[in-house]
This record gives C-alpha cells, structure tokens and sequence, in this order.
C-alpha cells in the first residue's frame, strides 16, 4: 500500500473485488452507501491514519445530522454504514494494508430488531377480496404468498415445473432479484431449496391461475411449458414479473383496499397465525426456510401461545398450593 493510499482508494478496490459475490440489491445498498456516506466524510483520508476516534467522531455526525436536509439518521442506518466500513477495513487487513481494523472498536449504535406488526385477519381478506374481483392473477401471486409465507424473490422466480398440483405442493428454487439490467435469477436468501403445501382453497386458486394462463397461451397459438413462468406478461410465459413491479401493484391495491401494510408482512402474517395456533416452531421455521430454528424463534416468539401469560399462572398456582404453610413455598419448588 502506498503511503498516500486513501479511505477511497480502498473502497474503490474493495467494491471491485467482492461486489461480484452480492446480489443486486446488496450492491445497490452498498453502492449508495459509500456514496452518499462514506466518500464524502471520509473518502479523502490516508488510510495509514484513520483511527477509531475519527471513525467515532464520524459516527456522531450522521445520528446528528447525516440524513437529507441535515436530519438526523437513525441507529439502524449508521449500524448499516458502520458494517460496510467495517467490511472494507477488514479487507485492507486482508492485503495487509492494514494490520489493525480501526472500526472493530469504533461506537457503533446498536441495532434493535425491528417489531413486528402483521396484519389482522380482517385485512388480508379484506385485501384478497378486492384483488380477487379486478386482477385474479394477482390475486393468485397473493394467495400463495399468505398461504406459505415465500418471499416476493421466490415467488417471482416460480416455474411451472416447480408445482405438484395433485400433490398439492409447490417448490422454491430460486429467486427474482431485480438489477440495473433487468431481473437476474439467483439462489435463494439462504441457498436452501424447499417444498411446501398448499391449503385446499389456494390449490383451487393455483389451479384457476394455471386455467387462465393456459387459456392465454393456447389463444395466441403459443406454449406453456414446464420451463414457463407461474407469473408472466407474457402468454407462453417468457419472462416473469419483475419484484420491482409487483411491490408497485401491492401498493396501489392497497391503497384501493383501504389498508396500510407491506407485502413482506404476509411472510410475517403466515408465521405468526401458524404458532398462534399451536404449530410446532420447527415445521414453521422449516416453512419459512429459516437457516436455524433460533432465528424463526427470535423473530416470532411473541407468538407462540402461553408465553408470558402461562409463567404468570404458572407462578400464582405455586402461590396457591402453599398457601396454608409457612414453608410450604420451599418445598413446592424444591
């Protein structure tokens, strides 16, 4: 490394070299990241001298003041910005640029997970209802999504030939992400591939979508094969929905509906009814293709009935029983 080597320069050659490895979406938030954040503030200093304090001090800024038009920027964002100064630095490290990351000390906010808040019973068909009447292949794409809790990527991606209609079952292969190009396919989140079933009411619906899509084809003289896409433009099925697009129709449906929440909370939707109702952790962690049944249970563990309220009872039924005797609290917990 030369002596005058910069933030920027090491930003630079990183991105070059392991932006091959991400998706398109993971480039396209790194991307703007170093461009809206890190260039400017630090993007000019030598390399060789920035400290933990500078990148503290640096920190402190953008909670102050580092949004647009001077707002400040939440803890969740600069822990964003912080991973991906942390990243490249550990980079440097690599190439022996460095021989001390000065980010792994730095004050970064923590980041608080997210709560979740899915939406009621009462909305989803209230939402199913209305797209069912004016867009029935929408109102397909939406089914499946309540009904297994797959991601908009995955559900994009669907090919015919992933589908078990007597079965009853549909698979996830792949999935959609949209890049500057246009949509590329690409291996799931987690790399994993799944099967899951299908209620009797979305088979029926999935089986009406597959009619129309038929119809479609057979209309204007072309073929709906195996490799054609579940949900497509086009009539043999050519191309699939751009992710992009189908968030825009979600929300102009919504609006329509009269409701406020996003697509991905039918993924939160489906988990959350399941272990209400008494379905095991792991069948729904394996439905939402979580890599480890910890992350399912950090996520929902709100939502898995007694909680709470039962160690509450638990405890005044202990109280109860001992009532009548001065040491009988000893003995009913030993």
């Amino acid at each position: 490394m030369a002596a005058q080597t910069t933030v920027d320069d090491l930003l630079r050659d990183w991105f070059a070299a392991v932006s091959p490895n991400w998706s398109p979406t993971t480039v396209r938030q790194n991307r703007s990241i170093v461009d809206r954040h890190l260039s400017p503030k630090l993007g000019g200093h030598r390399l060789s001298t920035l400290r933990t304090e500078d990148i503290d001090l640096f920190y402190g800024q953008l909670r102050r003041s580092g949004g647009r038009g001077g707002h400040s920027l939440t803890a969740g964002t600069v822990h964003r910005i912080h991973v991906v100064l942390h990243g490249a630095l550990a980079q440097a490290l690599r190439w022996e640029w460095l021989w001390v990351n000065p980010a792994t000390n730095a004050s970064a906010p923590r980041c608080e997970p997210t709560a979740i808040y899915p939406p009621s019973p009462e909305d989803v068909n209230r939402l199913l209802d209305h797209v069912a009447r004016v867009n029935p292949d929408f109102h397909a794409f939406l089914s499946l999504a309540v009904s297994t809790g797959a991601r908009r990527s995955q559900l994009t991606a669907l090919r015919w030939s992933d589908e078990d209609l007597d079965r009853g079952q549909i698979g996830f292969l792949r999935a959609l992400l949209d890049a500057p190009g246009g949509p590329v396919l690409r291996p799931t989140k987690t790399g994993r591939t799944y099967r899951v079933h299908l209620d009797a009411a979305s088979r029926d619906v999935f089986v009406r979508h597959y009619r129309r899509a038929t119809r479609r084809a057979q209309n204007v003289n072309a073929n709906l094969d195996r490799t054609s896409f579940v949900f497509s433009h086009e009539p043999a099925g050519g191309s699939p929905w751009s992710p992009n697009w189908v968030t825009n129709q979600f929300i102009a449906f919504r609006e329509q509906a009269g409701v406020s929440f996003r697509l991905h909370d039918l993924r939160h939707f489906m988990a959350t009814m399941m272990l209400t109702a008494g379905i095991p952790i792991t069948t729904v962690s394996a439905r939402l293709s979580h890599a480890r049944t910890s992350t399912t249970l950090n996520v929902y563990a709100h939502a898995i009935p007694g909680g709470d309220q039962y160690a509450a009872d638990a405890l005044r039924a202990i109280l109860d029983r001992t009532q009548a005797s001065p040491d009988g609290m000893r003995r009913a917990i030993a």
